[in-house]
């Protein structure tokens, strides 16, 4: 069975409801506890200060987290990292795409912001963090994994202008390669996570499909990235989407609050909105 919490969201459930508990937090980010086999994983750690409250809250020590994934280098998924890591007494896995290290910006105006990852690898291992580093799918448990980088297959789903990084000193456009989700297999098919789905919902959805030929996808949850997406990619994801027969959909944190509803339209399911401490259980 997977149980999976939203410990970070930029929105907080109401605290009225069962099994809600009072005193989360909210912030612009997303991190995701994964129960699963007796042991706890962390996908994310959102912006920095809603991680450990929240995990306080959820009765959840630093040291009961089994391993961490990291969806990508952005400042709003890995912000709470190094903090996590000087409350942990014994090393911590983490595993993610090599470019979660490169300099990263957007640009707002004129202006360049940093989004990037804040520390080096060897500060960060200092720490207790334990690398591993690869572009390839990583398999944790037989019905768990990360997916590995995504290829870039839709023309609609572009990564949109704004974000660049730095190598050797030139700037380039970004088109965040290490952008992963984690992936689970149930009884009644895949249930997809997504950080922020940069590489395109459907890119991914594809993506996974060819990992697992035969399995239907039935779920997906997490942040697609549609906010300010042209209404054609919101159709066009829509109709993708009913093509698989997507039975279970809870998005949140880039997704738009515009674009979910206009997804939302097109859908023959409900989408839920996902927000900090709603739990979320399958076989």
């Amino acid at each position: 069975m997977f149980r999976i919490t939203v410990v970070v969201e930029n929105t907080v459930a109401m605290p009225f409801r069962t099994g809600i508990r009072p005193g989360l937090l909210g912030e612009h980010g997303l991190a995701v506890l994964i129960e699963h086999r007796n042991q706890m994983w962390l996908y994310d750690t959102g912006r920095g200060k809603a991680l450990l409250p929240n995990l306080e809250v959820l009765g959840v020590k630093p040291d009961d987290l089994a391993g961490l994934f990291i969806s990508h280098g952005h400042l709003d998924h890995f912000g709470a990292l190094k903090a996590l890591l000087e409350k942990r007494s014994i090393p911590l896995p983490i595993y993610a795409h090599p470019d979660i290290f490169v300099r990263r910006f957007t640009q707002i105006g004129e202006t360049a912001r940093p989004v990037g990852m804040l520390w080096n690898q060897q500060e960060l291992e200092a720490c207790g963090g334990v690398f591993y580093l690869q572009r390839e799918a990583v398999f944790l448990e037989p019905d768990m994994w990360l997916s590995g980088e995504i290829p870039r297959k839709n023309d609609l789903e572009n990564i949109g202008e704004g974000f660049w990084v730095e190598r050797k000193g030139q700037q380039e456009p970004d088109l965040i390669f290490d952008d992963q989700a984690l992936v689970m297999r149930g009884e009644k098919g895949l249930v997809i996570l997504t950080g922020c789905a940069h590489a395109g919902i459907i890119n991914i959805l594809e993506s996974v499909k060819k990992q697992c030929p035969g399995i239907p996808v039935y779920g997906i949850m997490g942040g697609l990235h549609l906010v300010n997406a042209h209404p054609k990619r919101i159709a066009f994801t829509a109709d993708k989407l009913k093509q698989e027969k997507i039975g279970f959909m809870a998005v949140g944190h880039c997704t738009g609050a515009k674009e979910a509803w206009q997804l939302a339209g097109l859908m023959p399911i409900e989408i839920e909105p996902l927000h900090t401490g709603e739990i979320y259980q399958f076989q």
